[in-house]
């Protein structure tokens, strides 16, 4: 249940963020959210470019976990 939540707050984040987005730049919205740790967690493993949509960086995320 716990890891069905972190998902449901990581898509919900994810989907809102501006895009194009830096790695930097969703690490510093996540601290201003007070995302889940566990979510912010999993994007300090995501490699240092940006990405250009939801879906990109989603599909970052799972490759990173």
């Amino acid at each position: 249940m716990q890891e069905m939540r972190a998902s449901e707050v990581a898509s919900q984040f994810v989907d809102g963020l501006d895009y194009p987005i830096s790695r930097d730049a969703i690490l510093e919205a996540a601290r201003e959210a007070s995302i889940d740790q566990t979510v912010f967690d999993s994007l300090k493993k995501l490699p240092d470019r940006e990405y250009s949509a939801p879906e990109e960086l989603t599909r970052a995320l799972n490759a990173a976990n």
